[in-house]
Order: C-alpha cells, then structure tokens, then sequence
C-alpha cells in the first residue's frame, strides 16, 4: 500500500532515509505507523519538486586559499571546527598519525570521541574499479579545503570540497564529479568509511573504554550507523546521492590500516553522466555521544543546511579578518597574520560540559595546556578576538580550581576532563599576569574578580615551592629537560611579572595594603634577578640556578647529549663551563635554553645586560628563528642562508628544535630595548615557516615539523606587531590607551583598523610625519610617545607643544578623531 502512496513522494529531502527505515519494519508495527503517519502529513504539504542543490564551490571562493606543493602531498593537513575536526594526509589518504595514542591521531575527531579513522570516494565503471586515487592538488581555505583528483584513462575529474560548522559535531564532504570524455558515463559510487568509535587520550581515566564498534544501520539502507557496543558513541553518514544503499563487502580495501576495534562500511550509489557534464554529490558525517534520534537530525540537517552553515562560517572568518585588521607595507606578514587567526580558531574546541578551550596542537596535542592557553590568551587580545581569550581563561581557572583547588594552574588536561599533569610552576604566575594583561585590554571586572582569589592561591602556593627560603620556588618551568627541576629563570621572571600583576589587580579590587606589598616583592625579585642570575662569563641570564653537585651532574648530562647528537662546538663549550665548589646555589647558563631571554621578553633585565644577552641569543638561531636548546644547534654558527628540514627524523622529539614560541619570544624581547629592526627580522625567519609544508599555517617546530598548526604562534606574530611595532598599550579600565609606535626602518606607514579594546574600537593610522586615531566611543584618553626629535606638534591643525629633548609623552582625549603632525629637526 505504502509503496504507491510513496511514488508521489520523492521530492521530499528526506525521502530515502524514511523510505529505507520504513521498510525495515513490520508492517502492523506501532513504529511502522509512526512513520507512515509522517507521510501523511507531508502529503498535506503542496506537491514539492526536489531543489537544485547549491554549489558550495562557489561560495567556498568567497574567501583566500593557498595550494600544497608536491613535496609535500604526503603531509598531514587539518580541516577544523569547534566540535569536530579532521586530520588526513594532503594525497587524500589517512595514514597512521601520531604517538600519544600510536597510530590513531589522525582521522575525524569530535572530542572527547573518535569517529573515524579515515574516508575515501571510490570511482568505477563498467570496466574498472578505482581504488584509493591519489590526490594530485590540496588547496586550504580557512574555512574548508579542496583536494582534486582525476582518472586521465578514464576521462573522470572530481574534487573534494570539506567544511565543518560551528557548534556542529558533523562535517559535510561535497564531490564535483566531471566526466570530461565523449560518451555518457555510468559511474560506481562507493563512500568508503573506517569507522573506529574510541576515547581520546586518557580516557581511561574517566570510565572510558573503548570496545568493539557493530553496525545499527541495516544492508540496504541509505543512512549508515555505527555504534560502540559498550557506550552511547555513535558514527553516521548519510548521503544525496541517487540510488544508495550500504554495502557489507565493499569493494575496495579500507582506506587506512589503522589498527583498532572498528569496521569498514560503504555506502554504493549510482551516478550517470552526459558528455561534458558535471554532478555534485553531497555527503554528511558526524559523531554523538547519544541517541540515534540525535544523529539522524544532526546528519539531515546537515545536508539540506550546507550552502547556509557554510556562508554563516565563512561570515563568522571575514569577521575575523575585519577585526584588527593590520595594513602594513609588508603583504607576506599581513598574511600570516590573517592566517594565524585562522589557524587559533581551528584549535577552539567547545566540548560539552568541559568549556571552550585552545587545543596546543594538531594532531598530537589536541587538548588543553595552562602554558599553551596562556601565551595564546596574549596574542589573541591585540589580534581582536577578546570573547575567545575571555572563554580560554574561564576554562583553564574552573578546570584547575576543580583539579587543584590551591591557586596551582594545570599544565595538561585531556578533552575526557583527565589531568596528566597538575602543573608546572611557570604555568601559575604566568596565569596570574595573563588575567591582568586580559583586564586592561577588556576592562571586565566580572572576570577579574572571579579569577582573584585564585590568584591569590597562586601567589601563596608559588612561595609555598621555595624550598630552601632564598625567595626563588623549586621545580619544572618550561624546559622539560630530565633534572631541570630546580630554581628555573623562566619561573623567576613569570612570578616577578607576577608579583607586579598581583599588585595592579588588588588596587583594582581595593585590596591596597596587598597591593603594595605584591608591589615590593616584584622590585625585590626583579633585583634579585640582577644580582643572582646573571652569568657574566656567558653574557647572559641563567639556565637555572642550583649547588654545584647538582650542576656537575647536569653539565655531564649535556656533555653525553652534545657528544651523542654530534655537536662537537657545543662540546667544545660545556667542557669550558666552571662549576665552582661549595653548596650554595649559583647561576649556570651551558644548555642556553630560550628561557633564558625571559627577563628581556619582560622588559625587567637590567638594559646595558639585555643588549648583551639580545647578541648572545643570536648565536643560538638558524634561518627559521630561535633554538629550544642552544646547545643543540646544528652549526658552531648556522649559515643565515641555510634552509634546513626536520621532516626527515624518524622518531617525533624536540632534540635540535627551533620552535616558534622561543622565536617569538625573541621577537619581542628585542623590541623591549628598541632593537626593532633586529626584531623584525625574527618575524621575517617566522614567515619562512608559513605554507612551507601546511599550505596556510606554520609547523610548531620550524619549518616543518611537530604540530601543523600550533596555538602559541599567534603570540609570536601578533604580540610584537600591534603591541611593539605599533605601540598599542591599553589600559582599558581607566579608559586610557598609551601608544608608542616604534616602525622598522624599512615602514613608511602602518595601521591597524577595528581593534577592540573595552567596550571601544580604536582605529590607528601612522606615517613619518601624521598620527590619526579614532575610537567608536567618545571620551577615551590616549597617551602618545612621540618621536625623539620632534620639534613641533599640531593637533587637527592647532600648534599644541614643543620640546627640547627626549621621547615626548602628548596626552589627549579623543572626540572623535585626533591627528598629529610634527615637525622634525
């Protein structure tokens, strides 16, 4: 009876799924006449003619793209969003990925579960079954990606459009299928899936064990279902294609080797084409920790709602490309600014019931860091995405006061809610500073008085780590370098930046008595680290600081690690480090790790020592940036010009890393002492990096190596950019913004247009001889350091100062739009 009824039907969306679920059942059954009774509604409905779908090829153009390179077609990529995100190879092909879970790092993800272990689109004909096709071209979007591939033999062309929305565990894969022979074609669909239902790393910990994955879809049907047999995981796709129906023996192997307690599922249908013609056929994927009712209705709303969910996506980018948007004289670095944005919000993961958070880094870390979110939280505030910063920094405070609950900030945390690691020391004052450092960008008072008594813990637990009372806290900093575990410059540095923080944030809250007593202990420190950490004979701050027996045993340690790496010069060097004798505490600096610029990134060495240690640092880079380990260079001195790749290590370490957080970081310290155009040539050696293996982003170690895409690295960009180069210096809750432009030389002009700062947006022009600020609410006081040999200043027009000497401080409140000029000597 129903198939009759069902004949004038088909031009409903969801025909086939009903159709195919309807006839699994019995025909009296009370479901049966649940779902006929739907019918029956939809009859009510005028007769409907099935909609033209959509291209998402050209809406996908609405925005930028850059294309891999063929040296690299056998490099991961990551198509990325807030729920879910996919990790395959640039040839189309998902190989084993990864060590935290060997093997399984790549595939599709919606943490805290893994879906898949990888996809594939087979093709035949009449003649021929095609398997696994390599892709011959990969293109980013910072919304999608494209892969293309093509059959010359057999005249066929498709390519490969894949996006994921916002706050949807599921992704939509797209192929525009090209016959481009004579004849008409009849072509063999075959979606081929490695469905491997698993928890992410840890998951052990909070009950999550993985078991055997079974099918819930039945042969014949056009949506495929797949579930845990043990948990409430399931996987399912589903597609437009005409003529579908799952496959139990697919005809090709699976598209990856991946071992686990998965299966292999297909789903066949059939596609003709004319001569000439071209067909776009869409497929929906995605991931639930629930029921199938919750799957069906994510993956059919999928698939009627991709061109919408991919132009709300594409509009949700260019508005984060709008806002602070950078124009400068350099069209490589404005890019990778850009780019680097994109690359943040691929690594915000929204997970149910944990928060929203920055994942470090794809594919091996992609989960929570106290450092990584920290240093990301400070490039995501001068780069317009102060929401973001605020949900990062509200996350990292309620996981580790549910983790901790004594002021200690975590270091790593799984997606599942596990904590691997309680907390480095550098993690919690560097936590303390990043709160103020997100107060004076945004003036929110609400957040600020939730994180304060946190702080507050923090600042006590810190000093409850000073073992022997000498005022410096014991233990890990950034370095995790067997035995570096003792009185480390980086968690010196962090906690006097702290201490100074701590300071500003109880006069906020009017705590005045704590205040200035934060405010001694950071002068204290500060000169402490002048007096207790500088190595003369090295010019430069200290590794760490420890008793000489303690020293000996790491000086022979790194001796055996430069011998072994074959680094004859730095062995050359360590057995010219003097040790001393004794059991006091001294400074040593032979590993001539990054951390040792840490005072210089703060602006609080002593300046004549900085300028030393800025030429020290320069003889531990390479032409990408900055070592981790000076130690492990790969030259007595690196040739400049020397392009050297890690992608040829077989075994993933950091040994003879440069990262882009130590290049950074560098960046910025030369800024601090004016060296600019010393600084600008780190971000140039930070450019080299970008699109060098991921088209569209840059590899955590440089250039090619480690994480594709890494959080930390909008730090080292946006940081010394806006923060530096244009000066911008808010303090937000005194409705005050200090700018002091220091340009390379190189710069005529710069700017940098709908920056949020508070509840404000300030626009900033600069040329050599004409400042322009506005701002969206009036009102606001802004503090201009004006260049060294300025004779006169005009403000909108009228003669306002002169001076005789020194950088000149010009206070002026803007309503609503302020220029200066000057005259020069």
């Amino acid at each position: 009876m129903y198939e009759v009824f069902l004949k004038k039907k088909r031009g409903h969306p969801y025909f086939d799924f009903l159709v195919a679920f309807a006839k699994s059942l019995p025909m009296r059954s009370a479901l049966f006449t649940g779902i006929f009774g739907c019918f029956l509604l939809l009859s009510c409905e005028p007769e409907q003619v099935e909609p033209e779908l959509i291209s998402l090829y050209d809406t996908m153009e609405r925005m930028e793209s850059i294309s891999g390179t063929d040296a690299y077609r056998a490099s991961p990529y990551v198509t990325a969003g807030d729920r879910l995100y996919v990790v395959g190879q640039q040839d189309g092909t998902f190989p084993d990925l990864g060590w935290h879970i060997p093997g399984e790092m790549g595939g599709i993800w919606a943490h805290p579960i893994k879906l898949l272990d990888g996809y594939k689109l087979h093709i035949s004909t009449d003649q021929q079954t095609y398997c696994t096709v390599p892709a011959r071209s990969f293109t980013n979007y910072p919304v999608g990606s494209v892969l293309s591939y093509e059959i010359p033999t057999a005249n066929i062309r498709w390519d490969q459009l894949q996006f994921i929305p916002d706050g949807i565990p599921g992704m939509v894969v797209e192929y525009r299928i090209t016959n481009g022979g004579p004849q008409s074609l009849t072509l063999g669909l075959s979606f081929q899936a490695a469905v491997d239902l698993r928890p992410a790393w840890l998951g052990e910990r909070t009950g999550m064990n993985d078991a055997p994955d079974e099918m819930v879809s039945e042969p014949g049907d056009s949506l495929l279902l797949v579930r845990d047999s043990a948990n409430p995981w399931l996987a399912g796709i589903l597609t437009n294609a005409p003529e579908t129906r799952q496959l139990a023996d697919p005809a090709c192997e699976r598209p990856t080797v991946i071992t686990g307690q998965g299966l292999t599922a297909s789903l066949a249908s059939r596609l003709t084409l004319g001569p000439g013609e071209t067909k776009e056929i869409r497929y929906v994927l995605a991931g639930v920790d629930g029921t199938a009712t919750e799957m069906a209705s994510i993956l059919q709303d999928l698939l009627a709602e991709a061109p919408q969910l991919l132009n709300e996506r594409i509009d949700r980018y260019q508005a984060i490309t709008a806002s602070a948007q950078i124009d400068v004289p350099d069209p490589a670095l404005e890019e990778v600014y850009r780019w680097t944005k994109y690359n943040t919000d691929w690594l915000r993961f929204e997970i149910p019931g944990r928060g929203t958070g920055i994942a470090a880094g794809i594919p091996d870390y992609p989960w929570w860091f106290g450092c990584d979110q920290t240093y990301t939280v400070r490039g995501l505030l001068p780069a317009g995405m102060p929401e973001l910063a605020h949900d990062v920094l509200e996350t990292l405070l309620e996981l580790s006061d549910s983790t901790n609950g004594n002021g200690r900030i975590i270091h790593e945390a799984s997606t599942n809610g596990a904590v691997y690691n309680p907390g480095n020391l550098n993690e919690t004052p560097h936590f303390i500073s990043t709160c103020w450092d997100y107060f004076t960008w945004t003036a929110d008072t609400t957040f600020l008085a939730k994180a304060y008594p946190y702080c507050q813990k923090g600042i006590s637990w810190l000093a409850e780590q000073d073992k022997d009372g000498n005022g410096y806290p014991d233990g890990h900093g950034m370095m995790e370098i067997r035995g570096m575990d003792a009185e480390m410059i980086d968690v010196i540095a962090y906690t006097a930046e702290a201490y100074a923080a701590m300071s500003q944030i109880g006069r906020v809250m009017g705590d005045l008595d704590l205040a200035v007593d934060w405010e001694r202990r950071a002068k204290t420190l500060t000169r402490q680290i002048e007096d207790d950490w500088w190595v003369a004979s090295a010019k430069s701050y200290a590794d760490f600081r420890s008793p000489p027996a303690k020293a000996r045993q790491l000086l022979d340690d790194a001796k055996v690690r430069a011998d072994t790496l074959n680094k004859p010069w730095s062995v050359r060097e360590l057995e010219a480090v003097s040790i001393g004798t004794g059991a006091s505490p001294l400074p040593y600096a032979f590993y001539h790790n990054w951390v040792v610029n840490t005072p210089l990134e703060l602006g609080i060495a002593d300046s004549l020592r900085a300028l030393q240690a800025l030429q020290t640092a320069r003889k531990y880079i390479n032409p990408f940036g900055t070592y981790v380990t000076g130690i492990d260079r790969k030259a007595a001195r690196d040739d400049p010009d020397g392009f050297a790749s890690l992608k040829s290590e077989e075994s993933f370490n950091y040994t003879g890393a440069v990262m882009t957080l130590p290049t950074g970081v560098q960046a910025i310290a030369e800024a601090q002492y004016g060296r600019i155009d010393t600084a600008y040539d780190y971000l140039q050696r930070l450019i080299r990096s970008f699109s060098y293996a991921a088209p569209g982003s840059m590899y955590e170690v440089s250039p090619d190596y480690g994480m594709l895409v890494q959080a930390w690295n909008i730090y080292a960009i946006a940081r010394p950019l806006i923060v530096h180069f244009l000066g911008i210096q808010p303090r937000a809750h005194e409705r005050t913004i200090r700018i002091h432009p220091q340009l390379p030389s190189a710069w005529e002009q710069a700017g940098i247009m709908e920056l949020p700062i508070g509840q404000n947006v300030l626009n900033l022009g600069l040329s050599d001889r004409e400042w322009t600020a506005s701002l969206s609410e009036p009102g606001w006081t802004i503090e201009w350091i004006l260049p060294a040999n300025v004779l006169e200043v005009s403000v909108n027009g009228a003669s306002m100062a002169t001076r005789p000497w020194g950088n000149y401080r010009m206070v002026t409140t803007l309503t609503p739009e302020t220029t200066l000029t000057w005259k020069k000597e």
